[in-house]
């Protein structure tokens, strides 16, 4: 394995910084372009050279002290090290490499929003217990160990004072090096919990989480599907002026001010008083800003989501339509009926959908991504059918992570 001497010259997409090294590329966690280390030298199981820093010789003038004690050990954030101009810049030049590769220029770049700390309103912990002693926190990044943590510079403080009580309630639960993970997201004021990892919990337990200030609902999680235990209140959320009452473990953007973002940036670009589809529309985030501009036909797959955004929508202008995109993605002939297509896709993105909308002739498409990559092949298969690129304005609420949001306006001319 041995020591070896080396320079980073950039930050990969992933946060990882980039080294050259005599047995080929280097990829090397929480360091920046312009550090100098010494790193031992291993190849992970696809065949890629990863180093281990053991000692930086010379420090990046982009080099920030990290403000989490957490950071050398948490899996979480990949991004505290470095300067906040660095890691705005970085964020930025991400959305347009990613565009570039496709050899594609939006007529615009509208300006990016940045999004502070202590906002996000979704987390998953996971909780273990190793030779009696019992863990909760996150996992470490490309590892199966669980970091202890006291304290969490990006989730909602609401949320992190629950970690004590957890995991004094749920302790005697464990069983020996068998984790469990507790997904919590905040709607509103209130907590929703759904527990993985285990078949059962006792009604003691439930009744003591149940008790938890805030903790509304309490589901379990297994190869069934999600079960609720325990429920002191109909969830629900507003969305323009749609409210939507909420299924457990269910999709909503990981910051209320991030989703504000989002749907400000569509609201913007569409008209009044059109037909609109919503691609991807999950319990509705952009469906109900929309029904404020016209009508709507929104197209999900996941049937908890679809059977509450329909109820919610009884008297609106609103028609959900369960459906996979992937298997099934709208025709042409489909698409052609809709003055504007908003889609908003998991991480992979929508290749054959994107594909599909292209030869449409719908005149205004809207893409929303957390991934540059994909929103980027997905906008070059737009392009070749006739759309224009006129805008991209990034969003930021994945502070500290590789992770980015963005949205796309697209145009296309059509013959008179």
């Amino acid at each position: 394995m041995g020591s070896h001497r080396l320079y980073v010259d950039r930050l990969g997409p992933l946060a990882d910084g980039v080294a050259m090294s005599k047995r080929g590329k280097v990829y090397l966690d929480r360091v920046a372009p312009g550090d100098e280390v010494e790193a031992s030298i291993l190849q992970d199981r696809n065949g890629v050279l990863r180093g281990t820093v053991t000692q930086i010789l010379k420090a990046s003038p982009v080099r920030n002290s990290p403000p989490c004690p957490h950071y050398d050990v948490c899996g979480n954030c990949s991004l505290q090290h470095v300067r906040a101009d660095f890691y705005r810049a970085w964020k930025e030049e991400k959305v347009r490499d990613a565009l570039k590769k496709f050899e594609i220029t939006p007529k615009q770049w509208l300006p990016s929003i940045f999004l502070q700390g202590h906002y996000r309103r979704r987390v998953t912990f996971s909780l273990i217990k190793i030779k009696g002693k019992v863990l909760l926190g996150y996992y470490q990044r490309r590892s199966q160990k669980i970091t202890e943590i006291q304290q969490c510079e990006v989730i909602d403080a609401e949320i992190l004072h629950l970690r004590e009580f957890l995991k004094a309630i749920l302790s005697p639960f464990l069983q020996e090096n068998l984790p469990i993970d507790i997904f919590i997201q905040k709607i509103g004021n209130d907590l929703d919990l759904v527990i993985s990892g285990v078949t059962s919990l006792s009604p003691v337990i439930i009744k003591e989480l149940s008790q938890l200030d805030r903790v509304k609902r309490i589901s379990l999680k297994s190869s069934k599907g999600i079960q609720v235990l325990s429920k002191n209140k109909i969830l629900s959320k507003k969305f323009g002026n749609l409210s939507v009452t909420l299924p457990p473990n269910c999709f909503l953007q990981p910051t209320e001010e991030g989703e504000q973002a989002l749907v400000s940036a569509i609201q913007k670009a569409l008209p009044n008083g059109k037909l609109f589809a919503d691609l991807f529309c999950g319990v509705g985030t952009f469906t109900g800003p929309l029904l404020q501009k016209g009508e709507v036909h929104g197209y999900e797959d996941n049937p908890h989501a679809v059977q509450s955004l329909s109820l919610a929508g009884k008297s609106q202008p609103l028609k959900v339509l369960r459906r996979d995109l992937f298997l099934r993605p709208l025709k042409k002939e489909e698409l052609n009926r809709y003055d504007a297509i908003v889609f908003d896709p998991p991480r992979a993105g929508c290749a054959e959908q994107s594909k599909a909308i292209a030869r449409s002739r719908c005149p205004l498409v809207i893409g929303v991504s957390c991934n540059p990559a994909t929103f980027a092949r997905d906008a070059y298969y737009l392009e070749q059918g006739g759309y224009r690129l006129k805008s991209v304005q990034l969003v930021d609420q994945f502070m500290w992570s590789h992770h980015v949001e963005l949205v796309g306006v697209f145009s296309k001319k059509l013959p008179s």
